[in-house]
């Protein structure tokens, strides 16, 4: 046992209340923002912490799980502790499977992407960028303009919503991506319909 969970059992023990707790390990944190996935004793949990990248995958959490609200969590490897907000509860293997999906990135999504802007001008919102496994096709969403040679980079690998940085000007771009890894003469298609 723990220091910090013996602690906690002498506290319960002379309060002459039963411990609350219902430990869990981190199935999912990796790519997922600040919600962290934790597999319970029976069931599963959702976590949204206070900052991102607080606990990793696989590290054991000792916490209320079980209780909707705001709880501190403690990770005995790291010696980290944390808060968070349990968002849900009590689901089972389906339902977390579904919120994973929903709420974080790939695992293949963790390598950045970097290309030059091939066509932005006259194109709406669209934006041609071709990198090295093919061109990529962004919409975008929030932030500032690029132009044709500019640099981006970040994670638009995958179709979905991405966040890219210009290297030129610094900015940062949320966009959506509609198509990546594109051959050439598609690229060129899309470019011929999308822009005047």
């Amino acid at each position: 046992m723990t220091p910090i969970r013996a602690l906690f059992f002498a506290a319960a023990a002379l309060l002459g209340a039963a411990p609350a707790y219902a430990d869990g390990t981190v199935l999912r944190a990796k790519g997922c923002g600040d919600r962290i996935f934790v597999a319970g004793e029976n069931s599963y949990s959702v976590l949204r912490a206070s900052d991102q990248g607080v606990a990793d995958d696989g590290d054991k959490l000792v916490g209320n799980l079980d209780r909707i609200g705001f709880a501190s969590f403690f990770i005995p490897q790291s010696g980290r502790q944390f808060s968070a907000s349990v968002e849900d509860r009590g689901l089972d293997k389906a339902q977390i499977t579904q919120r994973i999906a929903a709420s974080c990135r790939s695992a293949t999504a963790y390598n950045l992407a970097s290309g030059q802007v091939e066509r932005a001008a006259g194109c709406g919102n669209k934006i041609f960028v071709n990198t090295d496994t093919g061109y990529a096709v962004l919409e975008r969403l929030a932030g500032g303009l690029v132009y044709a040679g500019d640099t981006l980079s970040g994670d638009f690998n995958k179709a979905g919503r991405a966040t890219v940085k210009d290297k030129q000007t610094g900015a940062e771009l949320v966009v959506f991506v509609d198509d990546f890894q594109l051959p050439k003469s598609a690229a060129e298609r899309k470019i011929a319909a999308a822009c005047r």
